[in-house]
């Protein structure tokens, strides 16, 4: 498996057969498929705060199941420093279609994990998963299933997105955000004028001063002239997609 936190508990002897079923891509799996998932992984435990992969760190070697808690992925964009903020929640998964899919691990260099509250997870293998659904039909089918149903819902979403004026606006200023290096907030160092806003957004401009609006009326972002400071980049992010 990768390189483990010094922060994080690992918690060994455990069997959570049950917990696992109840869990999609694993729910209706044979128990002697589910006790060797079991076998083949382990059970980890994270206090709010600490660092689950540090930017970099993340190789695609190993998968997390969430059985409690959230955990918080980070993605920055390299060319603009901005950042994509995603929250993997209770009886969710992060970086299953990463393990499946052999990618190269350089593709991975600008994720970040960390336990946004106290959280509890079963990490499994990559290596060994791949392994372990190629020699069972059950695990690779509801694998399969799970996935097809994560993309079908994220075209759908990006379809939503497609619909809604005020959504390709707040995406349009994701472009546009960086980190202070001085004090660590996000900020648009200068905000582009509503016109400039409507076009990279597709929009008319009274759609782009409007998204705005929304956002410093619900304390989501702050004027700070000539810029704007994100108080809370994971719900931008939320309206983003």
């Amino acid at each position: 498996m990768s390189a483990v936190s010094i922060e994080e508990s690992v918690v060994s002897g455990d069997n959570y057969v049950e917990t696992l079923s109840s869990i999609a891509p694993f729910q209706g799996l044979p128990e002697a498929v589910l006790s060797i998932l079991c076998e083949h992984s382990e059970r980890r435990t994270y206090s709010a705060g600490q660092t689950v992969f540090s930017l970099g760190q993340y190789d695609g070697g190993e998968f997390l199941v969430v059985l409690s808690g959230v955990l918080r992925v980070s993605v920055t964009d390299g060319s603009t420093g901005a950042m994509l903020i995603e929250d993997v929640r209770e009886n969710e998964i992060f970086g299953l279609e990463i393990a499946i899919s052999e990618a190269d691990p350089s593709s991975f260099q600008q994720i970040a994990v960390n336990a946004a509250e106290d959280t509890d997870v079963v990490v499994m293998d990559a290596a060994e998963f791949r392994s372990l659904a190629g020699g069972r039909p059950s695990l690779m089918r509801n694998t399969a299933i799970y996935l097809a149903e994560q993309l079908s819902a994220f075209r759908l979403q990006a379809k939503t997105a497609e619909a809604a004026p005020e959504q390709r606006v707040y995406a349009a200023l994701l472009k546009c955000i960086s980190r202070d290096p001085v004090d660590g907030r996000w900020r648009i160092e200068k905000m582009p004028k509503h016109r400039e806003l409507a076009d990279s957004a597709g929009v008319d401009e009274t759609a782009a001063a409007g998204a705005v609006a929304v956002l410093i009326q619900e304390g989501i972002a702050q004027r700070d002239y000539p810029g704007l400071i994100v108080n809370d980049m994971a719900r931008l992010n939320q309206l983003a997609s």
